[in-house]
């Protein structure tokens, strides 16, 4: 790129600068929903030619929820999906410096001029708010207002602060029901007491809150309605807290489902949120379905596994993940209910790979602490210790609340504060999508690449004449997922001969299809036998959206 010398560049420059996050609050470094917008909309100015923002959608708080799209909008794509999860905000903060870094890679123009990235940087702006506000506790629903309790009243037993620290965190309360105990080697975590054991609880476990409804219930209804990463179609669990009345009943989660419907170029999907298939990658197999009939089908169901023709893929975009970003191991994946990368590959047929983001590192071993084995708390105690040792501010230790009891007993508040398990802090976050972005870099050079080679014409008669065509794969993914096979979505591979007004097909189909190419060089050839005057022209046409398109005219005339 070349030196920039004007007073108006540096404006740029600091205009297209991200907060680094020094030391500080918990939320420096990340953006509100306006100063997200007003970024991206930088950004976009700085690059007209690579770079436009849209709105996807519009919360049910008036927020928007943009799109960003760099480069042109026809060329095989990778989508990058953020922010359904509302506590987990690094997966905007991540997504939008995928845009911004992108944007500022000299060597983009050469990649997106063949390739197009999509970026909805964060799903639900309503639930995001909650880690900006000035009490922060770790919202997941949407502004849709919901009477989680069937009292007709909405929204009106919410989390309180007892002890004045700006956060919510739980309150434990000893309890003769309680369910809960103090762990014996680190006692700032509960769980829960395992009766096989011998053990009895001791504790109530409750959000931070007042029964503000006076109903015996704490907090049981909450400002917040949809939870969209849980409102997709995949597995939805109808009734299921904060999943929304039914699948894509948020405006949000609907407008991505008819962005992808109406964007067959779409060949990937990367899910930056709470579900993973990148460090322990989807393990394709069969499993019976209804009544022992096959899955796939009306009698059997829909399918529950990912298919085992995929899994060569899976793994080899695990090990590139692992190998660019330098993880080997992370947190569990969250249940695949209702989520967006399940619905993005057994719904809409597409490869998704989907990253927890970020999360605590390895905490060092404490000999003096031993855990048992097998240990019931085996995350959270290395999230505890991880905390303690690098980011103290992120658990709270207990702590009794003056002038406030249940059922006559005191009670104390504490635990891990809100977002501190999934959110870094904020000078952390550049690095964080530097890793990121190798992947998605990788990612989107890995699309299928499909055109037609090896055309040869051969004349066999007076103006008859047969043409043979390979049509190659050169992109690293197969052209179509096993699963796209299945559902036909996105389009397969169509191979297209075009004649003219005076032309004839002897021999062959003028339009067919492949199913699936696979990858690094995969190839099916086709073959057409065509009465036509001599040096006169066909059109042979291969691709699809996802996997590129090719335009080819032949003349007819030995070779």
């Amino acid at each position: 790129m070349p030196p920039l010398r004007s007073l108006g560049a540096a404006a740029l420059l600091a205009a297209l600068a991200l907060p680094s996050g020094a030391q500080g609050r918990p939320t420096d470094g990340y953006h509100t929903t306006a100063r997200l917008g007003a970024t991206l909309d930088s950004i976009a100015r700085s690059k007209p030619a690579l770079v436009s923002v849209s709105v996807l959608a519009t919360s049910p708080g008036r927020r928007p929820v943009h799109l960003v799209r760099l480069g042109a909008d026809d060329k095989p794509a990778v989508l990058i999906l953020a922010g359904a999860y509302g506590p987990q905000v690094s997966s905007s903060e991540v997504a939008l410096r995928l845009v911004r870094d992108l944007a500022r890679d000299p060597n983009a123009g050469t990649l997106l001029a063949q390739r197009t990235v999509y970026v909805v940087p964060r799903l639900n702006p309503d639930a995001t708010e909650a880690f900006f506000g000035a009490l922060r506790w770790e919202r997941a629903g949407n502004d849709t207002r919901h009477d989680d309790d069937r009292d007709m009243a909405d929204d009106e037993d919410g989390p309180d602060d007892l002890n004045g620290d700006g956060l919510i965190t739980m309150m434990r309360v000893k309890a003769a029901d309680g369910e809960w105990i103090a762990d014996a080697t680190d006692p700032a975590l509960m769980r829960r007491a395992d009766a096989t054991k011998g053990e009895r609880g001791v504790y109530r476990l409750l959000i931070e809150g007042r029964d503000d409804d006076r109903d015996g219930a704490y907090n049981e209804d909450a400002v917040g309605g949809t939870d969209l990463s849980k409102n997709f179609g995949h597995n939805f669990r109808f009734f299921s807290e904060h999943a929304g009345l039914h699948p894509f009943s948020a405006e949000e989660t609907r407008a991505v489902a008819e962005f992808v419907s109406t964007h067959d170029q779409i060949a990937a999907v990367y899910v930056l949120g709470m579900q993973d298939n990148l460090l322990k990658p989807w393990e394709g197999r069969r499993v019976p379905g209804i009544g022992g009939n096959p899955q796939g089908t009306s009698a059997g169901g829909p399918f529950t596994a990912s298919l085992p023709e995929d899994n060569p893929w899976f793994n080899a975009i695990s090990a590139d993940f692992k190998r660019l970003t330098r993880w080997s191991e992370g947190p569990a994946s969250a249940a695949e209910i209702g989520d967006p990368l399940s619905w993005a590959y057994f719904h809409m047929g597409r490869f998704a790979f989907g990253s927890r983001v970020w999360w605590p590192g390895k905490a060092p071993a404490d000999s003096t602490r031993r855990a048992p084995t097998p240990d019931p708390l085996v995350a959270e105690r290395n999230d505890y210790r991880w905390l303690k040792a690098n980011h103290p501010a992120g658990f709270v230790e207990w702590q009794t609340v003056t002038g406030f009891t249940i059922d006559g007993q005191p009670v104390e508040v504490g635990g891990f504060a809100p977002g501190a398990t999934l959110n870094p802090p904020g000078r952390e976050l550049d690095s964080l999508a530097a890793r990121h972005g190798g992947f998605v870099r990788k990612l989107v050079e890995s699309l299928p690449t499909v055109s037609a080679k090896a055309i040869t014409v051969t004349e066999v008669g007076p103006r008859v004449y047969r043409i043979r065509a390979t049509v190659v794969n050169d992109g690293f993914l197969p052209s179509n997922a096993a699963i796209g096979v299945r559902s036909r979505l996105p389009q397969r591979v169509r191979v297209e001969m075009t004649l003219g007004r005076d032309q004839q097909l002897s021999a062959g189909r003028r339009m067919q299809y492949v199913n699936a190419l696979r990858g690094s060089g995969g190839s099916e050839s086709f073959e057409w036998v065509v009465v036509a005057a001599p040096n006169s022209t066909v059109t042979l046409r291969v691709g699809s959206p996802h996997a590129g398109l090719s335009t080819q005219t032949i003349t007819l005339r030995a070779r």
